[in-house]
């Protein structure tokens, strides 16, 4: 077994036992909340890509045609 597999069992083996703890403890609405904020930070990531990605889009297109205009005699 190579020393990469054996480390990543291990920490299989740490996550395993952490969230089991956690469960017995009672922890489950701190994950849950923790999830709930990575599904919104994604979806405003997601967003904001998006809304970058549409202004790029007119910003090229305006240069474009001010370039065009530009260059006509």
């Amino acid at each position: 077994m190579s020393a990469e597999v054996f480390y990543a069992m291990g920490i299989i083996t740490f996550v395993r036992a952490r969230a089991d703890r956690a469960r017995r403890d009672g922890f489950n609405e701190r994950g849950a909340s923790a999830i709930e904020w990575a599904i919104i930070s994604a979806v405003v990531v997601i967003l904001a890509l998006v809304v970058a990605r549409v202004i790029q889009g007119v910003v090229e297109d305006n240069s474009n045609k001010i370039e065009q205009g530009s260059n006509t005699p």
